[in-house]
């Protein structure tokens, strides 16, 4: 028989867009018949599945189109915002060409050009203007 141990399925409590829209569920069209059946996807999706590697290998063909960096930055932010699935296979699976446009080189500019680029909340950001304001910045966290 089979000694192979697999993890059970997530078990989540929201269905249907609610998932679509949350980027660490969100596995776009790579989500099986099954799946979107249980998760209430049908009609939501394109109706062709396409995998994961699939996914992957069209993302880095339009990564690569781009010569800017801080263009591909924006690419990999977006791709985080809609799909941290994907999000994160790309970037274990292609580190060393992925490392300079979410570390350095390419992010000291994105810093620079945050305010103008801003699209989603991640995380907290700390200013100078929040000096003394810590707690209050924790309590709404």
């Amino acid at each position: 028989g089979c000694s192979r141990r697999f993890m059970a399925p997530l078990q989540i409590s929201v269905r249907g867009n609610d998932i679509l829209h949350d980027s660490l569920f969100n596995k776009g069209t790579s989500f099986k018949y099954g799946e979107r059946d249980r998760l209430r996807f049908r009609g939501l999706l394109p109706p062709r599945v396409i995998n994961m590697s699939l996914q992957k290998e069209r993302f880095l063909r339009a990564l690569r189109a781009e010569s800017s960096n801080i263009r591909k930055n924006i690419l990999l932010e977006d791709l985080h915002d809609r799909n941290e699935t994907l999000y994160h296979r790309v970037l274990v699976d292609h580190t060393e060409e992925m490392a300079p446009l979410i570390y350095t080189p390419t992010v000291g500019q994105a810093c620079k050009e945050f305010a103008t680029r801003f699209r989603k909340s991640r995380g907290m950001y700390f200013s100078e203007i929040d000096r003394g304001h810590m707690a209050a910045m924790v309590y709404n966290w």
